[in-house]
């Protein structure tokens, strides 16, 4: 299983928390820090473009420049350090619609882990959209194309098999 950690997931969790914890008298931090989340919410969902990439850096920078306390001057630093040193992992999420590190549900495609499927069929009886295909006793296949991501195969998966649903 994959233990990597996604660096805007990351800058997310900053920003939430600074954004909470605003006292709402600058509009750069009170409404800035509320954007950049949104925007950091459309990379994760995989819903941005590269005008969203060039948006919310420009927006960190000028939240940054503008806010008039510690806060809000210090807020988008985590947003700035992973644009900085991670820039190809928000490419990733906004050109290839992927997570690279496989934390971002929207941007991780269904997989079952052949290493612990056993094929013991339950995955594909619970299929909703018979988007699992197999035999009894050997890995079974997720189409991809065809999985709705409900998570209705991940819940009777007694292997922990299933992945990205």
């Amino acid at each position: 299983m994959n233990q990597e950690t996604c660096m805007v997931q990351i800058a997310r969790y900053f920003m939430q928390f600074t954004q909470n914890e605003s006292c709402g008298k600058c509009v750069l931090c009170r409404e800035g820090t509320k954007q950049i989340l949104a925007l950091l919410d459309d990379i994760i969902e995989g819903r941005a473009t590269m005008d969203t990439l060039e948006l919310l850096e420009s927006l960190a920078k000028a939240v940054k420049l503008g806010s008039l306390c510690g806060l809000g001057k210090t807020a988008p630093n985590p947003v700035l350090s992973t644009l900085a040193n991670f820039r190809e992992e928000y490419l990733a999420h906004i050109q290839q619609k992927r997570c690279p590190a496989k934390k971002c549900k929207a941007l991780t495609p269904p997989e079952i882990d052949y290493d612990k499927c056993v094929g013991c069929m339950l995955c594909l009886k619970q299929c909703p959209v018979e988007a699992i295909s197999g035999e009894l006793r050997k890995v079974h296949e997720i189409d991809v194309d065809k999985c709705i991501k409900c998570g209705a195969c991940k819940s009777v998966c007694k292997m922990n098999a299933i992945m990205g649903v």
